[in-house]
């Protein structure tokens, strides 16, 4: 039987390529990974918030979004 005391987390995440690598950022929380992989990125994010919640716990957490938008922006100096 499961730990009925145990919570879970709905996180969002945004992956892209830079160079060789997949770098994961968590819209939720104030953390970062990567990996080789797209797959691997998502494992590494995956375990960087458990351990950062485990650690500070969730006072942190930003609700989840219910849409996230990908736009470009033009910035003129």
């Amino acid at each position: 039987m499961g730990d009925r005391s145990m919570k879970h987390y709905e996180l969002r995440a945004v992956i892209v390529c830079e160079g060789d690598w997949f770098v994961a950022r968590c819209l939720n929380l104030p953390v970062t990974s990567q990996g080789r992989t797209r797959e691997e990125a998502q494992a590494n994010l995956r375990e960087a918030a458990t351990l950062y919640l485990e650690a500070f716990g969730d006072e942190d957490l930003s609700p989840p979004a219910d849409e996230v938008t990908l736009t470009t922006l033009t910035v003129s100096l």
